[in-house]
């Protein structure tokens, strides 16, 4: 909950400068690399008229999201309101979300398979708590959570959508702390192949599969280079363009340092921004 009107336009306008610098790599990229910004709800529509006018490829998602399309729930997000506002993506099951305002696995699910029937692409975020991760839980924590979406899932979404899902580690959110690159493989290979034994392969196949736990510049690069994680999930680094700047410019920096075949070159990065609380970040 970061940033009014006026000061998420200033961040557009710089991080578009920045990105000019980033075309110069776009005949290294078989794929294009998608990029996400998820502002409050209150700044969609404004920064999607200036995306616009402007010309930006940048696509927004919104932060929270009801599961009905219309009814008396004072203070929720609807889906056709924040398709209208601009948003293609919705983040379900932040942390944020199921530790601050109690939003269990069932919730969440609701949410999720509401925006995919609707046209809203939901971003499912799973991971542990500290006292999870210590006592071994971590796998058992995030089968729960992506089966609980699948038990609502209908047969034709499993075989015709993708599932975007971003491993955030409770602990690492907001924290200053981080997993290692090898830890966030293993949780992601880990739900790519839970997605396989839910979905089939096609699915865990076309699906993508995202870090997100304090993400900065500085090991931003790490995580891409791992085989299982397809993107990234930015909270406070993504407030100041030039460190969100840094961020974005990893798989392009990865695809021209190495000349990596193409199939390693389809990376899907989502960006989250203005989420979390200047209070999470600091310090």
């Amino acid at each position: 909950m970061n940033k009014g009107t006026a000061e998420s336009l200033a961040f557009l306008g710089d991080l578009a400068a920045l990105l000019e610098e980033v075309k110069g790599f776009d005949s290294l990229v078989p794929d294009p690399v998608d990029l996400v910004l998820f502002p409050q709800a209150i700044n969609l529509q404004s920064m999607e008229e200036y995306l616009k006018k402007n010309k930006i490829n940048i696509k927004l998602g919104i932060q929270n999201i009801h599961w009905s399309l219309s009814g008396a729930f004072t203070g929720e997000n609807s889906i056709v309101g924040a398709l209208e506002a601009g948003a293609s993506f919705a983040l379900v099951g932040h942390s944020e979300r199921r530790h601050l305002f109690a939003e269990d696995d069932e919730l969440v699910a609701k949410k999720f398979c509401s925006c995919l029937e609707n046209g809203l692409e939901p971003v499912l975020c799973v991971g542990e708590t500290e006292i999870q991760r210590n006592n071994g839980s971590t796998e058992k924590v995030i089968e729960g959570q992506v089966k609980a979406v699948f038990a609502r899932l209908k047969e034709d979404s499993v075989k015709k959508e993708r599932i975007f899902i971003a491993y955030e580690p409770v602990w690492a959110i907001g924290t200053g702390l981080n997993a290692t690159a090898g830890d966030a493989q293993q949780c992601c290979r880990f739900i790519r192949t839970l997605l396989s034994e839910l979905g089939g392969p096609g699915l865990a196949a076309r699906s993508i599969v995202a870090y997100g736990g304090s993400v900065k510049k500085s090991n931003s690069k790490g995580y891409l280079d791992q085989e299982d994680v397809d993107g990234l999930l930015v909270g406070g680094a993504s407030l100041d363009p030039r460190e969100f700047y840094g961020i974005i410019l990893s798989p392009f920096q990865r695809v021209k340092d190495s000349r990596v075949q193409r199939k390693e070159c389809n990376i899907r990065y989502l960006i989250r921004h203005f989420c979390l609380s200047n209070k999470a970040h600091s310090g």
